[in-house]
């Protein structure tokens, strides 16, 4: 007996490496998903998203406030503001990218639920 605690020699915790690494791909996707610091900014102190709808819920916002900044940037740009062509190309570009991602997220969505229900019946 030294005092120190050694964890057991034993199993291996399946449900803490799944709930691991569950948190470790939501990081991901909200860093692919997250749009610029036009709409928001995050901070440290908020907690990152609890669920999966609200996961998806923040994934739709953040494509929506992307497509409000090319709407922005355009208006801005037609009316003289001094925002440069390639500043709403790029925009329009991230817009573009992260619609395409939300669509084909819903079709794996829509996907999983029809070979879910074929399988139930």
């Amino acid at each position: 007996m030294t005092g120190i605690d050694l964890p057991g020699i034993g199993g291996f915790d399946v449900a803490r490496y799944q709930r691991e690494m569950m948190r470790a791909m939501q990081k991901e996707a909200a860093a692919v998903m997250q749009a610029p610091k036009v709409q928001q900014e995050r901070t440290e102190e908020q907690e990152p998203a609890t669920s999966f709808e609200s996961f998806l819920g923040g994934a739709v916002d953040n494509v929506q406030g992307l497509q409000d900044d090319v709407r922005a940037k355009v208006r801005g740009m037609v009316l003289g503001e001094g925002v440069e062509l390639h500043d709403v190309m790029i925009a329009a570009q991230k817009s573009d990218t992260a619609m395409s991602l939300m669509l084909e997220v819903r079709n794996k969505m829509v996907d999983a639920w029809e070979k879910l229900s074929r399988s139930v019946m």
